[in-house]
């Protein structure tokens, strides 16, 4: 029996998979679960339209990633924080504190986005790497000023 597979099946299928798999297992785990719908044309209608969608979805998500990507390489993010002589920082700037700032400008990425390491503890200009969205990446600068 050919169904659609709703949901990730451990071993089985992925979400959106269609396959052949045994009568039983399908009227008795799979539909009573609704981990999948039978393969009939006016199903497989509806997951075509369904595949169609979500494919429109992923090209703006990635053309939103790419723009706000070009963006990210242009912004300069600025602190001024006490630092001792030899420039190492009393504190450290974080991946939530960049994040705070860049919203201060209108833009909004998340601090798990940023790949940091380690926060920020040098005085200086730092390029931190931001993971955008899969294969979308950038980089922005960090410019850490010492105060008295």
């Amino acid at each position: 029996m050919k169904v659609i597979f709703l949901k990730n099946v451990k071993g089985v299928a992925n979400e959106g998979d269609v396959k052949d798999v045994k009568e039983g297992y399908a009227k008795n785990f799979l539909f009573k679960q609704k981990l999948a719908l039978e393969a009939t044309p006016a199903n497989m209608k509806a997951h075509e339209e369904k595949l169609e969608s979500l494919k429109e979805q992923e090209k703006l998500k990635v053309a939103e990633a790419k723009a706000l990507a070009e963006k990210l390489k242009t912004i300069k993010v600025e602190f001024s924080l006490k630092a001792g002589e030899t420039g190492r920082l009393y504190g450290a700037v974080t991946g939530q504190e960049i994040s705070a700032e860049l919203e201060k400008q209108g833009i909004f990425v998340d601090k798990k986005l940023l790949d940091l390491k380690e926060p920020l503890k040098e005085t200086g200009s730092h390029t931190v790497k931001v993971n955008i969205y899969k294969e979308v990446k950038s980089q922005l600068t960090v410019i850490i000023n010492a105060t008295n």
